[in-house]
């Protein structure tokens, strides 16, 4: 198996060689090029983007309703990628979340559009400075720490979270483009990687042929096999499942939360498939005038009660309604799906499909959009 090579591209220290021509191939080209060296570290020239020097890092203890306060660590890139490490401190709670940020220049505001349903936003105060907006975009005035701040350099954070993409195994080894960013890194050998090399190998019609996948993991920076300089290479921490129907492009048309119906892939781990003669295990989730409510099934009888959700934060409430007795295996699933819908706490959203984390942010069930 040949997932850890030296996978260094053919360019170094910022050389475009092999980007010679013109046109859109050649500019596109380039723009790799330089992703690639950015995301690795590498110094590459500060380009401006409305008063911010990038690439950079900007790092900040902010307040928190209950807790200590959330450490951030956001690493922002020239071609508008950047990557969150948030950790609760005082809690057992680490975040991680990548995507594109743009800037609202009538406002000023930075804005991070990633998996959750409302971007987070900052107020742009100069090229080192960023000021946290609320959910609604709005200044938070209070004299609790609310900025992250940049010493001009760029630090690039190891960071662990949900991610979809499509893998590909060329000669050089296992590569992974993930969606949001678009970006390809190489796959570190692993356990899991083989699960994924031979979900590709049963899958993919070829092997530049790509095979859109879920996995939960890392991006961290590795050294290359002469044990030099560090390159972003994605570690498999646990393969969730692939997806031959999907791709990068359909899945950029997000699914949204509300208003979906969501089929029940895994739960707490373990694969969820319909019963025989039964409805396939998926939950509703709707938002009206009236309100915020859902529905839930696993095939037997079906969960109805009231949800909450702030940015990426969701709660179910526990229906008290009686429950008719389910021959098994459904009973199981149903004490595993109520089980899984209290303790649910925050949600991410990966073009169409969706995960529920706990409060750790460990993931306890993964849904995918249907269509009718």
């Amino acid at each position: 198996m040949r997932l850890r090579r030296n996978h260094r591209r053919l360019v170094t220290n910022g050389d475009a060689a092999p980007c010679e021509g013109a046109g859109r191939v050649a500019a596109r080209c380039l723009a790799i090029v330089a992703t690639f060296v950015a995301a690795a570290g590498a110094t590459v020239e500060a380009m401006p983007a409305h008063e911010l020097q990038l690439p950079a890092t900007f790092r900040g203890d902010l307040a928190c309703a209950d807790c200590a306060g959330v450490r951030h660590h956001l690493d922002l890139w020239p071609d508008q990628v950047f990557h969150l490490r948030r950790e609760w401190l005082g809690k057992d709670q680490v975040r991680g979340e990548i995507g594109r940020w743009r800037v609202d220049p009538a406002r000023r505001a930075l804005v991070l559009e990633g998996g959750a349903e409302m971007p987070l936003q900052f107020e742009i105060r100069g090229p080192a400075r960023l000021r946290q907006l609320d959910l609604a975009g709005k200044p938070i005035v209070s004299e609790l720490p609310y900025e992250l701040t940049s010493d001009g350099q760029l630090s690039p954070a190891d960071i662990r979270l949900f991610m979809a993409g499509e893998v590909t195994h060329p000669a050089e080894g296992l590569r992974f483009t993930e969606c949001l960013t678009g970006r390809s890194y190489p796959v570190a050998a692993g356990s899991e990687a083989q699960r994924l090399e031979r979900e590709h190998l049963a899958k993919a019609p070829g092997p530049d042929a790509p095979l859109y996948v879920s996995l939960e993991g890392a991006i961290e920076h590795l050294p290359d096999m002469e044990g030099g300089r560090l390159e972003p290479a994605v570690t498999v921490e646990r393969f969730v499942g692939a997806w031959p129907n999907q791709s990068c492009e359909r899945s950029r048309a997000d699914a949204s939360l509300v208003n979906t119906y969501w089929r029940i892939v895994q739960m707490q781990g373990e694969a969820v498939a319909a019963a025989p003669g039964r409805r396939e295990p998926h939950v509703l989730l709707r938002q009206t005038a009236e309100g915020s409510s859902y529905a839930a099934t696993v095939g037997c009888n079906r969960r109805v009660g009231e949800f909450e959700t702030s940015g990426d934060t969701l709660s179910f409430e526990s229906p008290a309604s009686p429950w008719m007795a389910c021959p098994p295996p459904l009973a199981e699933m149903e004490r595993r799906l109520q089980d899984t819908l209290d303790q649910v706490r925050r949600w991410q959203r990966k073009g169409n499909t969706l995960v529920l984390e706990d409060q750790q942010g460990k993931s306890v069930a993964l849904l995918e959009a249907v269509y009718f």
